[in-house]
């Protein structure tokens, strides 16, 4: 298997970070996450859990010889930024960085109140 171009998704939520790796067409090569990585009564979040999945991620893309990465992140969390610094320390060909937040700006205008 020699795949040129892939995807990385990585999923922040509340109390993990998923990392999964596409194609272009949307087919599975590879998932791990942080939680895998947790030490026995720590938290699961921790900086040296998330370097580990980050490695165990290089690791699977060396395997394959693949050239370009595009990023796609999605959630909001604390450690985002050190996820991103470990993974253009480790992988140099990021092509692009998709950031997708659910979060709402405003929200929807609430009802006038009734006067009586």
């Amino acid at each position: 298997m020699n795949k040129k171009i892939v995807i990385l998704h990585i999923l922040f939520t509340t109390n993990n970070i998923l990392y999964s790796i596409t194609d272009l067409r949307g087919n599975v090569l590879f998932w791990t996450s942080v939680g895998s990585y947790k030490q026995k009564k720590t938290k699961k979040i921790t900086t040296t859990s998330i370097f580990l999945s980050i490695k165990d991620v290089k690791v699977f893309l060396n395997k394959y010889s693949v050239r370009f990465l595009f990023l796609k992140l999605i959630g909001f969390n604390k450690h985002k930024k050190i996820v991103l610094k470990y993974l253009k320390q480790l992988y140099s060909q990021i092509v692009l960085i998709h950031e997708k937040l659910h979060l709402p700006h405003n929200g929807c205008k609430n009802r006038k109140l009734r006067r009586l």
